[in-house]
């Protein structure tokens, strides 16, 4: 018999080449958002598509059936580690789902949604839905297909939601975001009648974006994303791609709100330390990627808010601020300025919403998703829609869709299910914090002081080093106790902002 660490190798060095050929496409990806000349579409619709077909071939490759069922019934399969099953486990999930799928359908998906990520940007700089609206049609039907294929037993919406989250539907979101919700609107109320409020002139001032840069190599640099391994580029969408040892974030500027790109550094480096730190011995397999995407926004999301809107943070990083941007915020002082980075006031712009509000910028976008693969709407109405339900939830008035349904840039990509990750990012997040401040109860007086490293350790150790050992709820039980619940995230935006704007 042949022996298991023979047959296992074989395993993984095919899994390597599907990662390599993953990872060259997200180079592209990335290249197509920052540089690539805009006559270059064409051609990066056909170099990413023969790349998905690539892939395919590779995924849906007969050996890797082949060499799991020999992995299965091996005599010495029991005697593999837990790290070997968990690899064969996920590989086979995958492969499941691959051979599923037709590569003319594969190709044919890519080659859409590069075309249509290019078509939401022009919409979007010329605020004309119309022109985005037959693109997000196409993407839609194929993501119903996509659907289908991997699972025609269930409705579309619920497979797309399992791919982001494993384990996940609109049940269990429903689940979470409606205590949420309701906390939030009361949340949202308290601060809105509260007799502290902040003074946000406090940061809309002019910041010169050379001086913007500065801040965003300083916190990359403050929070261990690594610029060896890394870099940071303007794009139109903050987004985070790569792995390991090439792992890219970008930001975009506003000259005259600086919060928008540092805290957009904040959450994508959140993402970015997540790849930088997986385990150096698992790269290139199953177990040395991300857990969920889930688990990737709560990384994101803590970086972002739980510590870089923190009080803690800002009693050490006030003064390094002052030091960065010259004479600009010289008068600022340190309890306003805490308030003002933590105002609560409801606002058109996801990316740009405060920790309180955003919330409902997500369940928002839930339920028009929800609504759109019932077939209770139509891609045509989404400006529409957009506006109404901005207005009765946020009590927002959207006058340009640009600040509306084309803010974001995930749809064009196909990427319908992710959106619900992120406010469970928050409550993975919330969750965690709770543990951490446990483990290292004096973590406010180090922070304060500076040292970021014990904070940044804990994560490291705990969630990121850990990779795809688990899925996230498993993950979160093994490290807090508990499976996930927003109560975390309930309670600790009650506490802080009750102490922010006193009541």
């Amino acid at each position: 018999m042949i022996q298991m660490k023979e047959i296992y190798g074989q395993l993984l060095a095919i899994y390597k080449e599907i990662q390599v050929v993953e990872q060259i496409s997200m180079l592209l990806g990335w290249d197509q958002e920052v540089l690539m000349p805009k006559k270059g579409l064409i051609q990066r619709s056909e170099q990413q598509g023969y790349l998905a077909g690539l892939n395919h071939k590779v995924s849906t490759d007969p050996k890797i059936g082949e060499l799991l069922k020999v992995i299965k019934k091996h005599e010495d399969y029991d005697k593999l580690s837990e790290i070997e099953k968990r690899n064969i486990y996920l590989i086979q999930r995958e492969y499941n789902k691959a051979i599923k799928l037709p590569e003319d359908f594969v190709v044919e998906y890519t080659k859409i949604a590069v075309m249509a990520v290019e078509a939401w940007k022009e919409a979007r700089a010329e605020n004309d839905f119309s022109k985005f609206q037959p693109s997000l049609e196409k993407v839609f039907e194929m993501a119903k297909r996509y659907a289908n294929y991997i699972n025609p037993d269930i409705p579309p919406y619920e497979v797309l939601l399992d791919e982001f989250e494993p384990g996940m539907s609109s049940e269990k979101y429903t689940a979470i975001f409606t205590p949420l919700k309701e906390a939030t609107v009361e949340l949202i109320k308290k601060c809105k009648e509260a007799p502290t409020q902040p003074n946000t002139s406090l940061i809309y001032r002019k910041v010169p974006l050379d001086i913007q840069d500065k801040l965003s190599k300083d916190l990359v640099s403050l929070i261990n994303f690594s610029m060896e391994k890394g870099r940071i580029d303007v794009s139109t969408h903050p987004f985070t791609t790569g792995a390991y040892d090439d792992v890219r974030i970008t930001t975009r500027y506003q000259e005259e709100d600086f919060t928008s790109s540092f805290f957009s550094v904040m959450h994508e480096g959140g993402h970015g330390c997540y790849e930088q730190n997986q385990a150096e011995g698992w790269k290139y397999q199953p177990v040395g990627k991300y857990c969920s995407l889930g688990l990737h926004e709560s990384q994101s999301r803590f970086y972002e808010n739980t510590l870089g809107r923190s009080k803690s943070f800002w009693f050490y990083y006030l003064d390094r601020f002052k030091k960065l941007t010259g004479d600009i915020f010289s008068d600022v002082q340190y309890t306003d300025f805490i308030r003002a980075i933590n105002t609560v006031e409801p606002s058109m712009i996801r990316v740009e919403a405060d920790e309180v509000t955003y919330n409902l910028h997500i369940i928002l976008r839930f339920e028009i998703e929800r609504d759109l693969f019932a077939g209770k709407i139509e891609i045509k109405d989404l400006p529409r829609i957009w506006k109404d339900r901005m207005k009765d939830m946020l009590g927002i008035e959207v006058k340009k869709d640009s600040d509306g349904v084309l803010q974001d840039i995930h749809w064009s990509g196909g990427t319908f299910g992710y959106f619900p990750t992120y406010s469970l990012g928050n409550v993975y997040a919330a969750q965690f914090f709770n543990k951490l401040t446990k483990d290292i109860p004096d973590w406010n007086t180090k922070l304060e002081s500076g040292d970021v490293s014990s904070i940044l350790d804990w994560m490291k150790t705990n969630i990121q080093e850990k990779g795809n050992l688990y899925n996230a709820p498993e993950l979160v039980k093994i490290v807090t106790g508990e499976y996930p619940t927003p109560q975390y995230l309930i309670d600790f935006l009650k506490e802080k902002y009750a102490v922010l704007y006193g009541f």
